[in-house]
């Protein structure tokens, strides 16, 4: 079974929690796909149950819940595409497939599209106005359900109009869904991992496929996972104060409510720093290990700790002389004092 969000350690420490009673344990972590959580205890849709189908034979989907139904008709009756795409994430996180699932972003492009041809595609045929209900949306957070239903009238369309409706509709959201992953962005998954290294990267990685922020914002849920997708879904919640709704800050007041700053503010801890800091000072050449593989890896670490790039040449020349083999540390040191404001670069270079 595969999921998107959630790595085992998350699962089993959840559903351990389920065994233990823990009720505290499971409110502060709670998971999307878990049926205890969220049971499917009202009836679904007719349009929820056309999309499970289509979506179990076509992408091996295997279980739902209440928090997928109850976010797929959020995402139906959407007019707002943004609102729209953030229902779809919201769904894909609470679903578990067969096998490993596909791209996120693939998929999240193929529900968008099921979606608008379904809705078009719906009593094409009708020659009387007729108004019907649709389905309820489920308030799933509640104890009691309560029904939000919109009234629909529809008009009378031939077939050829509908076809070409239909067809105007799906490129509108290819339009809308234009930027493609070409350069496969990375995933955040492990506790052990830089913060901001990742965001730089995601940066990079996005600006060689044409992002704008407004659509990093839109995508980045489905590149978290374990704590930090949980963290995501939480921090982006309707309810929570000063939730997290754009990617960067335009100004100091949106600190806030920023992904980027959040983001750093919340995993890049005092202890992770403290860890890289103990392992640059601890770091010596290896026996057998050349000049440059020993520079690469005294360069990244520098990088882990100073983020901000406000360390002096002085102090990274120290970082780098330091662990170098005794012979070689010495003679570097002698050279670099008849140097001219010299520089890591420029040590690095003479070692060699």
């Amino acid at each position: 079974m595969g999921d998107y969000s959630y790595l085992p350690q998350q699962s089993e420490e959840h559903f351990g929690a389920h065994n233990r009673n823990d009720l505290e344990f499971i409110e502060l972590n709670y998971l999307p796909f878990c049926l205890i959580c969220f049971p499917v205890e009202k009836q679904s849709s007719r349009q929820f149950q056309d999309f499970w189908n289509w979506f179990l034979n076509e992408h091996s989907a295997e279980t739902y819940t209440a928090y997928t139904i109850y976010y797929f008709d959020q995402a139906y009756f959407e007019d707002n595409f943004e609102e729209k795409n953030t229902s779809i994430n919201q769904l894909l996180y609470s679903t578990t497939f067969k096998q490993q699932p596909p791209d996120f972003e693939y998929l999240n492009h193929q529900i968008h599209i099921w979606i608008a041809a379904y809705q078009l595609a719906e009593n094409p045929f009708e020659t009387e106005e007729k108004s019907y209900q649709t389905a309820p949306i489920f308030d799933i957070f509640s104890n009691e359900s309560e029904h939000s239903t919109q009234t629909v009238t529809p008009e009378p369309m031939a077939q050829d109009s509908m076809q070409a409706n239909i067809l105007a509709a799906l490129q509108g959201i290819q339009t809308a869904l234009g930027q493609r992953n070409n350069t496969p962005l990375s995933l955040f998954r492990s506790d052990a991992q830089d913060p901001i290294e990742w965001l730089n990267n995601f940066e990079r990685t996005a600006t060689a496929n044409q992002y704008d922020n407004k659509y990093k914002f839109q995508i980045v849920g489905g590149y978290l996972q374990g704590s930090f997708a949980i963290w995501f879904s939480q921090e982006t919640d309707a309810n929570v104060h000063q939730k997290i709704i754009r990617w960067m800050l335009a100004n100091a007041e949106e600190n806030n409510t920023s992904f980027t700053t959040q983001f750093e503010n919340k995993f890049r801890t005092p202890i992770l720093i403290s860890k890289w800091h103990m392992e640059l000072e601890r770091r010596t050449q290896d026996p057998g290990e050349i000049v440059t593989e020993y520079a690469k890896a005294i360069r990244k670490l520098i990088k882990h700790v100073d983020s901000r790039k406000n360390w002096t040449e002085e102090q990274k020349i120290y970082s780098f002389t330091k662990g170098l083999r005794t012979d070689l540390s010495y003679a570097l040191w002698s050279l670099l004092a008849l140097k001219n404001n010299p520089t890591m670069d420029m040590a690095i270079k003479l070692a060699q």
